[in-house]
């Protein structure tokens, strides 16, 4: 199955259908090669953020890195995506490939328990943890045990206070990221300083990228949902319902083929996908995997890669239940 292409957003107006926008800013190391790019949701051609829904915008940059592939919106280098708590304890961040993807904790969100456990299970899949927006006495401190990166906003922080931050944390615990460098004086001082990547207007401006979406069905994703949320479920009966939903059967097989499950033979039919699924989910509680043991499969709520066709019937249902949403003369529902 092809994937959407990327396209500068200057092309949007010439393309029919709906269209998911992303935006992408590089990040740079020292001598100046990039090291990855911060994925941000727009909901138009314009590059500033409309949306008021912190949780909505995290899953619709999700979901449109997984339409259009990381590996694709970031040249194959390191895509930094912005997680709510809400993305962080459902998470839906498995999605993607850990060897790309950066969880990018926004500093809304709280230290709790919950949060803590749930960057242990993505630090253990292999992902990298950045802490967005950190600053002196940050509340988030606790979370530092855990993460890779701290990004530090050069214009919210003095250079005493930057240099004290690169001092305690970096680099023997956390590497430290500059962003909002607009000039060579600041990229030359933060240098000096210690940090070790770079963000900001002075090496480039974010640029929008965006591609044809693929919208979701609201009943055919309740009906999946319900499906999925039995005691057992019969995969016959679960391959026949995604067939009827073409957003749940494009993510999946994206989802599969993806680098987090490097398959040798490429996933092309559904019944492939959750058998491959399954044998994923399995591998991972130590259980054995035959085909012939899909036939009736125990979904259960755990962290890991075998979760990936439930996180994605979230996702869908949640971006089919938007408020933006509209009724076409079908009965289906898109979302804006």
């Amino acid at each position: 199955m092809t994937a959407p292409k990327a396209l500068p957003a200057a092309a949007a107006q010439e393309t029919g259908g709906r269209i998911s926008f992303v935006v992408r800013q590089p990040i740079l190391t020292a001598d100046e090669k990039v090291f990855g790019y911060e994925l941000l949701f727009r909901d138009g051609v314009e590059d500033y953020f409309r949306e008021v829904d912190s949780d909505s915008a995290s899953r619709r940059t999700l979901d449109t890195s997984l339409q259009i592939g990381l590996e694709t919106l970031c040249d194959g280098r390191r895509g930094f995506v912005n997680c709510t708590r809400d993305v962080l304890l459902k998470d839906y961040m498995t999605l993607l490939p850990s060897p790309l993807a950066v969880v990018e904790v926004l500093e809304s969100v709280p230290p709790d328990d919950l949060v803590v456990a749930g960057l242990k299970r993505l630090k253990e899949a292999g992902y990298l943890i950045a802490l967005d927006d950190f600053v002196t006495d940050d509340p988030r401190t606790p979370l530092t045990e855990m993460a890779d990166i701290l990004k530090v906003d050069m214009r919210q922080t003095s250079l005493e206070q930057a240099k004290e931050l690169v001092k305690k944390h970096g680099p023997w615990r956390c590497r430290t990221l500059a962003e909002k460098v607009e000039t060579w004086e600041e990229f030359t001082a933060a240098k000096a300083a210690g940090f070790v990547y770079f963000q900001g207007y002075f090496f480039r401006r974010p640029e929008v990228l965006h591609a044809k979406e693929i919208p979701a069905n609201r009943l055919n994703c309740l009906r999946l949902l319900r499906t999925v949320s039995q005691p057992e479920v019969d995969v016959r009966e679960l391959e026949t319902i995604i067939k009827q939903e073409a957003s749940v059967c494009y993510r999946l097989l994206r989802y599969l083929n993806s680098a987090a499950f490097a398959i040798q033979n490429e996933v092309h039919s559904i019944r492939h996908a959750l058998t491959a699924s399954w044998r994923a989910r399995s591998a991972k509680m130590g259980a054995p995997g035959g085909d012939s043991d899909c036939r009736r499969e125990p979904i259960q709520r755990t962290a890991g890669v075998g979760d990936g066709p439930c996180t994605l019937l979230r996702i869908a249902f949640a971006q089919s239940s938007t408020r933006g949403s509209r009724p076409v003369s079908n009965g289906a529902t898109f979302h804006d």
